[in-house]
């Protein structure tokens, strides 16, 4: 029923090293292209000074950052807009002169709408002012001018 089959050492060493290779062809080399491939997207390892260098590069970038937002916070101020410094972001001087005039034209609108406006101001006539001093003759004399008119 079943048959054995014996192979010798040296076509089981063959039979393994051809399995082996055409692994390699298939499978490992394909992967190792590939890894090649993407190894030159690898960023390059940076020196100790080229480190430094991008250090302070990065320490300068954030004080200019810093500098920036206090001029921003500065010109805000100047303007009488210092309320409004939290709630401003922009990214350079142009950006903040449109700002800056934008809440000025805004806050100018809102004090003029919540401005004081008398309902009832009508101009004093001469009869009130004299009254208001207790004129009695300029009163009378007012009265008298009216009726000969």
């Amino acid at each position: 029923m079943s048959q054995e089959i014996s192979f010798t050492q040296v076509q089981l060493d063959e039979a393994i090293a051809n399995a082996k290779n055409e692994w390699v062809e298939k499978e490992f080399n394909p992967l190792v292209a590939e890894r090649d491939d993407l190894l030159q997207y690898k960023p390059k390892e940076l020196s100790d000074g080229e480190k430094a260098i991008q250090a302070e590069k990065e320490k300068l970038a954030e004080l200019k950052k810093e500098f920036f937002q206090k001029d921003v916070y500065f010109s805000l101020k100047e303007n009488g807009l210092e309320a409004f410094a939290n709630v401003v972001k922009v990214e350079n001087d142009d950006e903040l002169k449109e700002v800056v005039q934008s809440l000025s034209k805004i806050v100018n609108d809102i004090k003029v709408t919540n401005g004081y406006v008398p309902n009832d101001h009508k101009q004093q006539n001469e009869y009130d002012a004299f009254a208001s001093k207790k004129d009695t003759k300029g009163m009378i004399g007012t009265k008298l001018a009216n009726l000969f008119k």
